[in-house]
């Protein structure tokens, strides 16, 4: 028996013939099953070509095909237009390839359009370096200027070539600008160190002052004048390197003494608050030991009991402050949950929707049932096997809908 479509056919003996102009064609042979399957799968590798040419020439239509890729298929094309081996219409591969290399001529044109259009911006960015160069020529702000320079000639690097007389020029202007910069900062810095007597006599200052704030044991206006003293710090002038570093160890040493002290008191203040962090452990117990909520007026009458002793057991060491402070509020968010829910339950729309739902189950019920009562007495088997499945389900979605319904209220 001899299988065909509108492209071919497949004898007995499993032999794939294409129809052709100048008659049919053997083109292969399917033993691997029957005749139907052979022109199955022969008329398949033609979709499969035919899918493949539509979708690399709209890559190429959106700029994002391989060409490489395209190329190979084209090979192919090729070659299955010269010994075929598939079924279908070779008039519309032979059009599939025409598109392809239409396609590369469009993807050739806007390549050099892009080209082009590459040489032009990098052009334009160059323009914009040598604009904002000179504009930072004059100024003083030496750290951040000099890395903003670097910045501008590691961009100016990474752009692509354009036109050479033009980059030259703007090349030359970029230069200038830079070594105006340069000219300008190692001139300033070369008169620095007539500023740096005056940078020690302050630095001098602001030691005297924090030797005499290192005793004091009002911790937080001290602390507070030590930021102060440390900001004046930092906006004076630094001294040469040795001298620098002489002055800072003995800013700091009247620092740290005054922060040792502080440390110090604090460490007595927090063993004092540790017995009220003993007496807040013990109500955190108390707390605690409402959780689960099962009679949530009740909870809340205990954790007020519990809130007020808190408050008059007073402050407990910083370092377990947070940490207790977060067990109570779970405890007291629980007790809000709990509140919200039982409120949320018995608001009467929510129970008006879950009765409506239990209804709505029931009916659905109902109709399914007649539905396999029809369908029983006209001996559609299937059709009752498939609405007890739906009987099933409806009666299980009910199930849940009345155990939810019965919470509210």
């Amino acid at each position: 028996m001899t299988t065909t479509n509108e492209f071919g056919y497949v004898d007995d003996e499993g032999n794939v013939f294409l129809n052709a102009p100048s008659g049919a064609t053997k083109i292969g042979q399917y033993a691997a099953g029957e005749p139907n399957e052979g022109l199955e799968f022969f008329t398949k590798r033609y979709h499969d070509l035919i899918s493949e040419i539509e979708l690399a020439a709209a890559r190429l239509k959106d700029g994002k095909g391989n060409v490489e890729s395209i190329h190979a298929l084209i090979e192919r094309i090729d070659k299955t237009l010269e010994t075929p081996n598939l079924l279908g219409d070779f008039d519309k591969i032979r059009a599939g390839k025409d598109s392809l290399l239409a396609g590369f001529e469009e993807h050739k044109a806007a390549a050099s359009a892009k080209k082009a259009e590459a040489k032009a911006a990098a052009l334009a960015k160059r323009e914009e370096i040598v604009a904002l160069a000179e504009s930072l020529a004059n100024s003083n702000a030496w750290k951040v200027t000099g890395e903003k320079y670097k910045e501008l000639l590691d961009q100016w690097k990474k752009l692509p070539n354009a036109d050479r007389a033009k980059e030259q020029e703007l090349w030359k202007r970029f230069s200038h600008a830079r070594s105006a910069f340069d000219k300008a900062r190692r001139a300033y810095f070369s008169t620095l160190d007539a500023g740096r007597a005056e940078a020690v006599s302050a630095k001098k200052s602001l030691i005297k002052k924090a030797d005499e704030l290192a005793e004091s044991t009002e911790w937080a206006n001290t602390t507070t004048a030590y930021k102060k003293l440390m900001d004046e710090w930092k906006a004076t002038t630094r001294a040469a390197k040795g001298q620098e570093e002489k002055l800072w160890a003995e800013f700091k040493a009247a620092q740290d003494k005054f922060f040792a002290n502080r440390n110090a008191a604090n460490s007595v203040r927090d063993e004092e608050f540790s017995k009220n962090l003993e007496v807040k452990l013990e109500l955190l117990k108390k707390a605690e030991a409402l959780l689960p909520i099962t009679n949530v007026d009740s909870a809340k009458a205990a954790l007020r009991d519990i809130q007020e002793a808190w408050e008059k057991a007073g402050h407990v060491p910083r370092n377990d402050k947070d940490k207790i402070e977060r067990r109570l509020k779970a405890v007291e968010d629980a007790i809000r949950k709990v509140q919200e829910e039982h409120w949320h339950r018995s608001k009467p729309e929510v129970v008006d929707r879950a009765n409506s739902l239990v209804s709505s189950f029931e009916a659905s019920i109902t109709k399914l049932e007649k539905q396999k009562a029809a369908a029983v007495t006209a001996g559609k088997t299937s059709d009752v096997a498939k609405l007890d499945g739906q009987i099933a389900q409806a009666q299980s979605l009910l199930e849940a809908a009345r155990s939810g319904a019965a919470t509210l209220g």
